[in-house]
């Protein structure tokens, strides 16, 4: 019994410090669990509170939006109108059927205007970067849910809902005869009104789709811009016409250098540089009028203009080109002899003065006179007679250089 007691005070002691060991070893568990817990938390790449860094958040964002607008420039017009009624957000308040808006005015020639009445947008600029180009886009935001509706409803409604320019991409995208509908829709827009008007007034009478056919076979910037000047300066003037018409041939307007030369022949003939005629002659080809290749034949030209004018003279005529040209002789082949036989008209008979037998009679006095034909000015009809225009105009008493088929002219 006395050696039991004698261990008593060293088993509580043991058991105490069991017991303090056990509950050392849980508190640290317990720390390392929370230390392990904040540590976790604080490496979390994606926090639910924190806010984002505003560079990385702004560098997603743009990528995001410059993704969609690749996206949505290659969809079609039904695809893009599909999209109007996706409100999810993509940046700086923009939606996605902003976007989709911004793609179907700049890239599909929407008429946002006509679908809208008109009214005042709120009109924003945006730059994206597509292969390397800078692109500005105008966005629409604030735009209302009954908008989007109006929209949807003009272009279900309307069977050309574009503006000027996508009227006048879709007529070059047509082959003739054009959609009556099509045609009807771009004689409405101030660039055709102003550009039929300019033929009109300076007295060539095309035809409303004469004119289109003109416009389409140049470019949208021309036109454009000659429409603007018209509507800012009311010039309809001669000047106004060539140029304009110049700026198509080079763009190889056919019907450009087509009404150029049967409008303004002696304006081509005189007034252009070589280049220039070369140009109409290159883009008609045997097509090119006889009367505009005979006029460069007579007119001091340099010789790659009067072989250009012979070759296409000859081609004309089914004639084989001679291998060593000879213009004189192509010149009395298509001019002289062709012209001559049946312009010029026998001298009329000779007026005599009678007189006394004892007298000596006098020699007859001959008048050598011209019939105009068609083709003819006064500048061609001075040159073949050796003469000057003015002085035809004196010997007839001419006031102006206009002539008329059939009339007769008292040559000096």
């Amino acid at each position: 019994m006395a050696e039991r007691t004698y261990q008593d005070p060293w088993v509580k002691k043991a058991k105490s410090l069991t017991q303090a060991l056990i509950i050392s070893a849980t508190l640290n568990v317990g720390l390392l669990s929370t230390f392990i817990y904040f540590a976790v938390r604080e490496s979390d790449p994606t926090p639910k509170l924190k806010s984002p860094d505003k560079s990385g958040a702004s560098s997603a964002e743009h990528l995001n939006l410059q993704a969609l607008v690749a996206s949505y420039r290659a969809l079609c017009l039904e695809d893009l109108l599909s999209q109007m009624n996706d409100n999810t957000h993509v940046e700086s308040g923009l939606t996605k059927r902003d976007i989709a808006l911004s793609c179907l005015v700049a890239f599909r020639h929407f008429n946002l205007d006509r679908a809208l009445g008109g009214i005042h947008l709120q009109k924003r600029e945006i730059t994206i970067t597509q292969h390397d180009k800078i692109i500005p886009l105008a966005v629409f935001p604030g735009l209302a849910d009954y908008q989007f509706e109006a929209i949807l409803n003009y272009a279900k409604t309307e069977k050309w809902p574009f503006t000027p320019e996508g009227l006048f991409l879709q007529i070059q995208s047509a082959r003739p005869p054009y959609d009556s509908s099509l045609l009807e829709a771009f004689y409405l827009s101030p660039e055709f009104h102003f550009l039929s008007l300019l033929f009109s007034k300076t007295g060539i009478g095309l035809k409303n789709e004469h004119v289109v056919a003109l416009l389409a076979s140049g470019d949208w910037a021309t036109i454009t811009a000659t429409a603007q000047f018209l509507r800012q300066t009311p010039a309809f003037t001669l000047e106004v016409r060539r140029k304009f018409l110049l700026e198509l041939v080079e763009q190889k307007s056919r019907l450009a250098a087509k009404i150029l030369i049967d409008g303004d022949q002696e304006y081509c003939v005189k007034a252009l540089d070589n280049e220039q005629v070369l140009a109409l002659c290159d883009l008609l080809g045997e097509k090119t009028t006889p009367a505009f290749l005979k006029e460069l034949l007579l007119s001091p030209r340099s010789d790659e203009i009067w072989q250009k004018a012979a070759a296409i003279l000859y081609d004309q005529a089914a004639e084989e080109i001679p291998e060593a040209l000879d213009l004189e002789l192509a010149k009395r082949r298509f001019i002289e002899l062709k012209a001559t036989a049946p312009k010029v008209v026998a001298a009329a008979p000779p007026l005599t003065v009678p007189v006394a037998q004892t007298m000596t009679p006098k020699k007859p006095i001959s008048v050598k006179t011209y019939v105009v034909v068609s083709g003819d000015s006064l500048w061609k009809i001075a040159n073949k007679h050796h003469t000057t225009v003015q002085a035809i105009k004196e010997k007839n008493r001419m006031s102006s250089d206009k002539l008329k088929i059939g009339q007769t002219l008292v040559m000096p």
